[in-house]
């Protein structure tokens, strides 16, 4: 019979210190992933060994989890509103999405692409790999590691589409391939004429992506009764434009991942000068404070040029010199120094002129799909913010090269500088200076006065010394402007290199434009003024978000998904006010076509079918649980017809399990174990003194929980006639408890559509499960929501008679009731 299996108990271990709040299979290997409710997100293997954990506190309870397609993604959804998604490896977070209100449920799907698709982008033919980069260290927050995973995901570039869908506050948003947002659409009720709150409960897609179902509850402001509404929209352009989404998902994940990793690198140059001047300010800014606590008009610069010009050293000084910077600590810093302005010449020559000509190349890449108006113009990515954003990118490679060139004119000054007070400091303590010690030749004693005139600067606050700032390269690296622009450092003019701008030739320019303040630097637009960390920080962020990002307020689509034409099915109304109703339990499942009929020339709108299955209101808490299965095909006419077949399933009883005093069975939670198979989680109180087994009831006496496969076709063929497509009133929904009976829609008892070989008994009080029918995979989470089993289940042939494998180890059962603080079963 279909739906028989073994239930072979792999691993029973607590998994969390708190309250697990959510979990889910991968699609592709057998790794669960748990969300807890103090905000970590973990995932495990199917023996429950822990590979990775993040924890997030401050975000509140882990609310929804989803896999990509492919398995290599992990989305994690908080009630707080913030949505991280990790390489499922080891917990990488690499993109974060912050919606601002709780999340109630998320999505991820895939469209397959035609084998001769075009890629979403060709840099890797280009551009070699950022790990054969020279890396140095950073802050703790961003690590050498972190780049090589963010190399990664430039380098394996998604070859197919997938499709992240958030279901937030009553509002769909969708996004591609996790980073592009695709549409925003708040959900309006069409039976609930006065809504005050929009409960989404569970998206599905078709299986080839052409509708979208959206299943969801809001409370009537006017009279409080409870209605849940079944939404299609169709969403067919997700299919149409597979291609274009593909090819703009890429290009946005690419281009905020450059920038990403500029932001690294940018942040390495800061971290390198700050570890060079850390000694050097903090030794002449200790001695400028106590030179100034003496005398309010003292100055640094003008002390060393009396010293350099006339040999004039202060007593001060002298001292500082000699016995606060000795000489071995004075070579040691300039040792540093100098190296630490190597590692800033190569970031900029390696990692930053790197990214941004990888930086330029996505966005020309872009520029030249944007501009294939017939096929991308519904998309409105504008073009003049696309030119925008180039220009930014040329300038800050520019500016880049600027910083080069300038880090070559500091080196001179600090060498000579640090060279001229290591000479000095044996002189000054009276030593003996033998002859082939060295000396300061004039060229670097010009370049030492130079240094101390015009580049050694205090910095005042409020009165007092703060710090002392070398200012060629720190005007660079700071918000504000460029004080001495380069063409003052180097005596080198800017105006010859357009002259020299050979690429201007493949430009159609005239002389005008040339010579023009539109173009009056180089390549590209260029303020001289403008530091490199505004232009990276600033400017360049906020033009990609001018590219990308979508309208801030109100609903679009970018002509993908159709929500305008969405059709409605009013499937319940209750007059109960239960704060249960919000959670109401609810699977989906997309039939896939037969593989015979992939290629055929029948519409996704013709073949495909979607099961629904979503537990009924509690009318009388005596009384048994009860849910609907419906089977929704894409020919949804509108919202005056039913589903093509539905069936409402009483849990009256269960095969071969005694209930004498006929208390009632509770639907805890079901999940679709396949495409034809209803994996159910069914409990019942062990003795007629209790009569809830609700989780919210912590008094609750012993219960007994039970497995129960339910083949969905068993109920359809239970009907005594069948529940076709029919024509309804628009206003009466499928159930409804203010009718008696509640509903129209034919029932079945559940003892009627399985047989004892369909129910496997739970050791302890079950709550919550999770299913990869594809791997034959089940996590059954027990009372508490801190202990769980997996279960691997193997299909039993016809008559096959139960093995040792199937059935309980009785010593762990009481070793777990122990741990659990439950008495074991007599």
């Amino acid at each position: 019979m279909v739906g028989d299996f073994s239930y072979c108990s792999a691993q029973t271990k607590q998994v969390s210190k708190h309250k697990i709040s959510f979990c889910s299979w991968s699609p592709k290997t057998d790794l669960i992933a748990l969300g807890t409710e103090t905000g970590d997100v973990s995932v495990h293997r199917y023996k429950l060994s822990c590979i990775w954990e993040s924890a997030h506190s401050d975000l509140g309870s882990v609310v929804c989890l989803a896999w990509r397609p492919d398995g290599q993604s992990l989305c994690a959804g908080h009630i707080s509103g913030t949505i991280h998604l990790y390489l499922t490896n080891d917990g990488f977070i690499y993109h974060t999405i912050t919606l601002g209100a709780p999340i109630t449920h998320l999505v991820w799907v895939g469209q397959e692409m035609p084998p001769k698709s075009v890629p979403g982008t060709n840099a890797v033919s280009f551009f070699p790999d950022l790990n054969a980069l020279t890396m140095f260290s950073s802050d703790t927050n961003f690590t050498s590691s972190d780049t090589f995973k963010l190399s990664q995901l430039l380098a394996n570039v998604d070859e197919s589409l997938t499709i992240l869908t958030v279901l937030c506050d009553g509002i769909v948003y969708m996004y591609g391939c996790g980073t592009f947002h695709i549409a925003r659409w708040r959900l309006q009720p069409k039976f609930c004429s006065n809504p005050s709150q929009i409960m989404v409960l569970r998206c599905q897609f078709s299986s080839c992506l052409q509708f979208m179902w959206i299943l969801y509850g809001c409370t009537d402001h006017n009279d409080g009764t409870y209605c849940m509404e079944l939404q299609q929209i169709p969403c067919a352009g997700l299919t149409r434009h597979a291609q274009q989404l593909l090819t703009l998902s890429v290009q946005n994940s690419s281009v905020r991942v450059c920038k990403l990793l500029l932001d690294w690198s940018f942040s390495q140059i800061c971290v390198s000068w700050e570890d060079m001047i850390l000694e050097v300010d903090a030794k002449f800014t200790k001695y400028g404070r106590d030179r100034l606590a003496q005398n309010k008009d003292w100055s640094l610069s003008v002390e060393l040029l009396e010293f350099i010009l006339f040999g004039n050293c202060p007593f001060g000084l002298r001292k500082f010199l000699v016995e606060d910077w000795t000489a071995p600590n004075l070579k040691r810093t300039g040792t540093a120094t100098l190296k630490a302005y190597e590692s800033i010449k190569t970031i900029c020559f390696q990692q930053l002129q790197l990214l941004l000509q990888r930086l330029l190349f996505h966005a020309s890449e872009l520029l030249g799909c944007i501009r294939d108006t017939s096929s991308y113009a519904q998309f409105k990515i504008p073009v003049s913010q696309l030119i925008r954003l180039c220009s930014t990118t040329g300038a800050v490679l520019q500016k880049t090269q600027e910083l080069y060139l300038v880090i070559e004119k500091s080196v001179a000054h600090l060498r000579a500088f640090f060279k001229w007070l290591y000479v000095a400091i044996p002189g000054l303590s009276g030593r003996y200076v033998p002859d082939d010690f060295p000396r300061v030749t004039p060229t670097e004693r010009e370049l030492v006065i130079d240094f101390i005139t015009n580049y050694l600067q205090p910095v005042f606050v409020q009165g007092e010394l703060q710090s002392y700032h070398v200012d060629l390269v720190e005007q660079y690296i700071r918000s504000g402007e460029v004080h001495k622009p380069l063409e003052s450092v180097v005596e080198h003019t800017l105006t010859e290199d357009r002259e020299r701008a050979k690429l201007r030739e493949l430009i159609n320019l005239t002389t005008e434009q040339l010579l023009s303040e539109k173009f009056p630097v180089g390549m590209f637009r260029f303020d001289s003024k403008v530091t490199l960390a505004d232009l990276i920080k600033k400017n360049l962020q906020n033009d990609i978000d001018a590219v990308f990002q979508a309208q801030v307020t109100g609903n679009f689509s970018r002509g993908c998904v159709h929500f305008d034409q969405m059709k409605s099915l009013f499937i319940c109304r209750s007059g109960f006010t239960d704060s249960s109703l919000t959670e109401t339990v609810v699977a989906f499942h997309a039939l896939a076509r037969p593989s015979e009929e992939k290629n055929s020339t029948k519409s996704d709108n013709d073949s495909s079918s979607t099961f629904l299955a979503w537990k009924l209101p509690v009318t009388d808490t005596t009384a048994h649980d009860s849910f609907m299965v419906m089977k929704l095909e894409s020919k949804f006419v509108d919202s005056n017809s039913s589903p093509d077949l539905s069936a409402i399933v009483s849990i009256d009883e269960l095969p071969s399990v005694e209930n004498p005093a006929n208390l009632p069975y509770e639907l805890i939670d079901f999940q679709f174990y396949t495409s034809d198979l209803l994996l159910l989680l069914v409990c019942r109180a062990k003795s007629a003194g209790n009569h809830s087994v609700s989780r919210s009831d912590t008094t609750r006496e012993p219960v007994l929980s039970w497995l129960v496969m339910l083949p969905v076709q068993n109920v359809f063929d239970c009907l005594v006639e069948p529940q076709r497509r029919r024509q309804a009133h628009a206003s009466n929904p499928l159930w409804s408890s203010e009718r008696s009976p509640p509903s129209s829609v034919n029932q079945v008892r559940l003892s009627e559509a399985i047989a004892q070989s369909n129910v496997e008994s739970l050791p302890w009080h079950a709550v919550r499960l999770a299913t990869n029918g594809e791997r034959s995979i089940v996590l059954v989470l027990f009372e508490g929501l801190l202990s769980c089993r997996v279960y691997l289940l193997e299909r039993l042939e016809p008559d096959e008679p139960e093995t040792e494998a199937t059935k309980e180890d009785p010593g762990e059962q009481n070793q777990m009731k122990i741990a659990m603080g439950v008495e074991a079963d007599a």
